[in-house]
């Protein structure tokens, strides 16, 4: 109930920040797009600047060659740079309608200039002209050098318009800051006022973020302590495990030992000899549990080495093949061409795959085939062996129990072989599952082991 309220509460102030985000978001939209408005016109007028930089430098280029032709003495030369500089003018009048511009004037200025500069030309021709008389060239040369000095008038007087029509379009980038000037302000009392809501539900949330850090710590330390005491127990029934395991084995050892002797020397009639080999079979079968509760209580990383994971499984699956064989069922091994490199101990990793590879066996019934594949999980890394039969399934109500110590659905069953494979798998630095999808047409155990990297395995 505890938990319930704050929930409540973190979800209305949750919701409330919502609100005043999505509206702070709208103000902001909207200014954003008048930032965006401005930002288009700033652009169009950078153009427009551009655009006056380029005419200066035009009707420069169209007096320069009036007044060049007088150093260089080359007339055809300068006659094509006026064109080309004719040329760009014209590009620059059509340039100007698209930043409705007013430039009539100006075209007209640039005309004169282009009149006048054909004037220096034809003089400057004549006052050059080979055979002409002196007196001829010295009148021709004045008329060049006074069509000059109005060739440059003219230049002053387009630089001049040029700086009309400049003064005049700055009017409208003045306009459009103040208009956008006076809508932001109009923006700014509103958005104080989201800026202090949003201040205050900060302050709730983070209050409230509080209480659920001190709630969350207290769980953690509830959840340390089952842990410590979980771990205790399991400490617990590891001790007696062995303690009971070596209590066993040795009268277990010494029991079948006489059997078999007794099998071998003694006079029997077959009766007899059956139940002696039914002692002997139940000896190895309780010799194997008692196994298995030592490799719960003894597991640990000592004596890891490098192996091939390949061979682990096919060594594993041999052993159980003939009991397969004894109930009629077909065990097929799948190994990738590849090797695969693990790291751990041989005899815990072959008994955890028999042990597998045995559970499998006690739920399939004959006929059925039993899968054991091995295959390399390149995305993260990690080899996976899966054991997939042919049975039942496993119930939805004891999933999540199959691999608990001592937990065991057979009348003769144990409850050790999941549990130490288990324990191997996470010693090993992987883990097994009961794959999800396994839930009918048998079941199927994935377990996945970290690879050796190549360069381990070098280093190593």
């Amino acid at each position: 109930m505890f938990r319930l309220r704050w929930f409540h509460a973190v979800v209305v102030l949750a919701l409330l920040e919502v609100v005043v985000i999505l509206l702070s978001l709208e103000l902001h939209r909207q200014t954003f797009r008048n930032v965006g408005r401005l930002a288009e016109a700033m652009t169009r007028f950078k153009e427009r600047d551009r655009w006056f930089d380029r005419a200066e430098q035009c009707v420069l280029e169209l007096n320069a060659p009036g007044n060049n032709v007088f150093a260089t003495m080359d007339v055809a030369h300068e006659r094509a740079q006026l064109q080309q500089a004719l040329r760009k003018v014209g590009a620059l009048f059509e340039a100007a309608t698209l930043h409705n511009l007013s430039t009539t004037r100006l075209e007209q200025t640039t005309a004169q200039m282009v009149k006048t500069a054909d004037e220096v030309f034809e003089n400057f021709e004549r006052s050059h002209a080979p055979g002409a008389a002196s007196d001829v060239q010295r009148a021709a040369g004045l008329k060049a050098t006074d069509a000059m000095s109005r060739m440059d008038a003219l230049q002053m007087q387009a630089m001049r318009e040029i700086g009309i029509i400049k003064e005049l379009s700055g009017g409208d980038i003045k306009e459009l800051v103040d208009e956008f000037e006076a809508d932001l302000q109009s923006r700014v009392v509103y958005e104080r006022y989201f800026i202090a809501s949003f201040f205050l539900l900060l302050v709730g949330i983070l209050w409230v973020g509080w209480r659920l850090q001190s709630v969350h710590q207290a769980l953690e330390l509830e959840r340390r302590r089952v842990e410590e005491e979980r771990r205790e127990r399991l400490a617990a029934i590891g001790e007696l495990c062995s303690s009971v395991a070596h209590g066993i084995r040795n009268p277990l050892a010494a029991i079948r030992s006489s059997t078999q002797l007794t099998l071998e020397l003694g006079q029997l009639d077959e009766n007899s000899r059956n139940r002696l080999k039914d002692i002997l079979a139940e000896g190895g079968r309780l010799g194997d549990r008692v196994t298995g509760l030592l490799n719960i209580a003894k597991a640990n990383r000592t004596g890891f080495t490098d192996l091939e994971l390949r061979d682990v499984v096919e060594m594993a699956a041999n052993s159980v093949r003939i009991e397969c064989e004894r109930r009629n069922l077909q065990l097929r091994v799948q190994l990738p061409a590849a090797p695969i490199q693990v790291r751990g101990d041989r005899r815990q990793l072959e008994q955890a795959v028999i042990e597998l590879v045995s559970n499998a066996i006690e739920h399939s019934p004959p006929g059925k085939t039993i899968d054991v594949a091995v295959s390399r999980a390149s995305q993260n890394g990690h080899a996976e062996i899966r054991v997939r039969d042919q049975g039942a399934g496993v119930s939805e109500d004891v999933r999540e129990r199959v691999f608990d110590l001592f937990f065991t659905t057979k009348e003769s069953g144990t409850g050790i072989g999941l549990a130490t494979v288990k324990r191997v798998a996470r010693l090993h630095g992987g883990d097994v599952e009961l794959d999800t999808l396994s839930r009918n047409g048998g079941a199927c155990f994935v377990w996945t082991l970290p690879l050796v990297m190549p360069d381990k395995i070098k280093d190593a």
